[in-house]
Formats: structure tokens, sequence, C-alpha cells
């Protein structure tokens, strides 16, 4: 039976255009069936494969398949295919899918440029036949990194923030061409987005198969600089949950973070990139929800250290990261489940803002989720790329003044 379904999903995927081949071919019973015989595919825990979990498993039965024959010897000569090949890379599937066809950019105005990275409220779960117009139409003036070039941003599958998101941008810089070049992926942690990637990092969330992220985004800016004259004008991080798994990954997130701001600023060439990273939880929430979990003996030393009644926040909150940062792994499984770090991370998150020249953490606060309880609806991807890009607006005016 596993043979079988192995074969009939390598089948089912090669060679066919991705969306199609997943979304069409397979049925919601292949699909549970997949998860049940192999559960670490569902990498974001949501009960259900979507693209980005689909081709990564199809990967893997592919290189199985391929390192069960026996390979001829090589040539030397490359192959045919490599140059299409990293434009069909994990990090960039899901933005393929949101082309609307080869665009030129105008000549008049700038071209500015926005990198939007993380996993799945970033890559989205929204779906395109629930959008309405304008985010149905051509835009003279948007422009999404898809399929190797300048694409019109027109979803025809799933969308996330970056739809609504580059549609207030163009309205707010009426002369100038907003471009997007999006790299996410669904259940995947910070390390696999990091300029020096090693498979050991980034499999600390099982991403390692699914390569370099940061390398897909520069493979698309170097084109996009070859064709075109982009003016990067910020970087958009949704990520956190894949972190909040293992402490290990929590305690490293801000230098880490700290790290890929740097990185990016360096290679993109400017050093003043502003950074937004739309949060789930400010301190006060943090220290909320961190509260709720905790007995009436953890609350004690919390809030009364050594005798000493605590009241600031930043005291409770300094409290509360020691607490889970002392409490075994059980400890925290029980009391905060799949994630029991993500509240270092969040914190993290919070840090960076507070912390990091230039950087900004939002918090659009709770969003309306779909029906899987877990990714945000498609009204709730449309109200956090309001919000994103009226936090750009902000930070844009308060310089210019």
């Amino acid at each position: 039976m596993r043979t079988t379904l192995v074969l009939a999903i390598v089948m089912f995927c090669a060679g066919a255009p991705f969306a199609f081949a997943q979304e069409s071919k397979l049925s919601e019973k292949r699909k549970a069936q997949l998860i049940k015989r192999f559960p670490k595919s569902d990498a974001n825990k949501d009960g259900e494969l979507d693209d980005t979990e689909l081709r990564a498993l199809q990967a893997v039965f592919q290189a199985r398949r391929k390192n069960a024959s026996s390979a001829p010897a090589s040539s030397g000569k490359p192959q045919a295919n490599t140059i299409a090949d990293k434009w069909k890379t994990v990090g960039l599937q899901q933005a393929n899918t949101m082309g609307g066809g080869e665009a030129a950019i105008p000549n008049g105005g700038k071209f500015r440029v926005f990198v939007l990275m993380g996993q799945s409220n970033m890559q989205g779960a929204g779906r395109a036949n629930e959008l309405q117009s304008p985010y149905t139409e051509k835009h003279d003036r948007i422009r999404i990194w898809a399929n190797g070039r300048w694409e019109y941003f027109v979803p025809t599958h799933r969308f996330g923030p970056g739809v609504s998101f580059a549609h207030q941008l163009a309205a707010f810089w009426p002369e100038d061409t907003i471009g997007i070049i999006k790299v996410a992926s669904g259940g995947t942690g910070i390390r696999a987005f990091e300029k020096k990637w090693s498979f050991e990092r980034a499999n600390l969330t099982f991403d390692g198969k699914k390569g370099s992220l940061y390398k897909d985004l520069m493979n698309a800016v170097a084109e996009a600089k070859r064709i075109s004259k982009p003016e990067f004008s910020g970087f958009i991080w949704k990520q956190a949950a894949a972190d909040g798994t293992k402490k290990v990954l929590a305690d490293g997130y801000y230098d880490t973070f700290k790290l890929l701001v740097s990185d990016l600023r360096s290679d993109l060439g400017t050093p003043d990139l502003p950074v937004f990273i739309p949060s789930y939880l400010n301190d006060e929430g943090l220290l909320k929800t961190a509260m709720a979990q905790m007995n009436d003996e953890e609350l004690r030393k919390v809030k009364n250290p050594a005798g000493t009644p605590l009241v600031k926040t930043d005291d409770l909150l300094r409290g509360v990261l020691a607490l889970v940062n002392e409490a075994s792994i059980s400890e925290r499984r029980k009391a905060a489940g799949k994630r029991p770090y993500v509240i270092p991370v969040i914190a993290a998150q919070n840090r960076a803002g507070r912390d990091l020249q230039g950087v900004t953490t939002i918090y659009p606060g709770t969003l309306p989720k779909g029906a899987d309880g877990v990714h945000y609806s498609s009204g709730g991807y449309i109200t956090l790329g309001k919000f994103t890009a009226s936090a750009v607006e902000k930070y844009v005016s308060e310089r210019e003044n």
C-alpha cells in the first residue's frame, strides 16, 4: 500500500503544473492517506496538506526514486533545465501562482520593491476566488516576481497579505511602481532563511530539504537587477510558530533575526532598509497570555521574586521568560501545547522592534481565521496587508517631516 501511494503521488505531480497537479489530481481522501502514513509531511500541523507541504513530500519521493535507480556516469555537461529549475524552488512556488502574465516596468517614477518573507501566514491561505476588485485586476503599477520575471500581481490560487499591501502602497506613491519579491514556505523556521545556510541548522525545524530560501531570494534579486532598476524599500517578516517548538531555537531567535536583517541590508545594498514585523502580541498581551498558562506557584514566583512584588510589564515579562526557560519540555508542552517556546520567540520579535535600528514591530491584533482555525481567512489577509502598508506609510512620513 505504501509503495502504491508513493508512486501515485509522484505520477500525479511529476511534469504537471504545480497548482493543477495538487488541487485537481489529488483527492482529499488521498491527501488524508498521505498525512496518515507520512505525518511529518503536515509541517504546520493543521491536518491538511497545502501546496508547499505536498511539493516537499513529492521532492522526497522523487529523490528516493532517483537514488534507488542506477544513475549513468556524468557527462560533465550542465543539465538543460538548471536555469528554469531555480524558479521552481520551495520558497518561490506560491509566488509563482500569483503572477498574471509578464509585465514591463513603467519608465516613470521609482520602482519600489519590497521583500516579503516568512512561513504560512506570509505565504497565505486566502482563496483567490474570494478576492474582489481591485485585487482581481491587473494594475499598471504593481508587479510580483513570479516564474523568473516581473509579472502583474493577480493571484489565481491562494494569496497572503501582499495583495492589499501592494495596492495600498501604489495609492500612497501614485507616481511610482510597487514590486513584490516573496519567498515564503509554510511551517518553516528562521534558520532555513539564513544567508549562511546549512542543512543541519535548517533541519532543526525539518526544513533541510527545502534548500536555502535566502538563495532563492538572492537569485530573484540578481535577475531583477539585471532586467530592471529596483529600489529596495522594505523587508516584511511574518514568521514565528516553527521556532516555538524547541528551546534552542527560541533562545537563538533574536540573534538569528538580527543577523538576517544585517545580511539583507548588505546584500540588497540598502544599509538603512526599513524592516517590519507583523507580530501576534505586544508585551502586555504576551504577558497576559503567558500568565494564563501558569499555576499558582508559578505566578507567585513571577509576581513576588524574593518577596518583592513586581508590577511593571518589563519586570514581569522577564520573570515569565526565565520561568519558561527553566521549565522542562514536558512542563512547557503541558502548559502551551505543540509550540511550548513560542512566547520567547514573540518576545524576541518585540525586542527587535525596540532595540534594532530601523526595525518596527507592529500589532494588527486578532485577525479572523479560516476554516482550519490556524491560518487567516481571506479577509484576514486583506486586513493584515493594509495594516502593514499603513505602518510603512507612517514610517516614511515620519522621516520626511
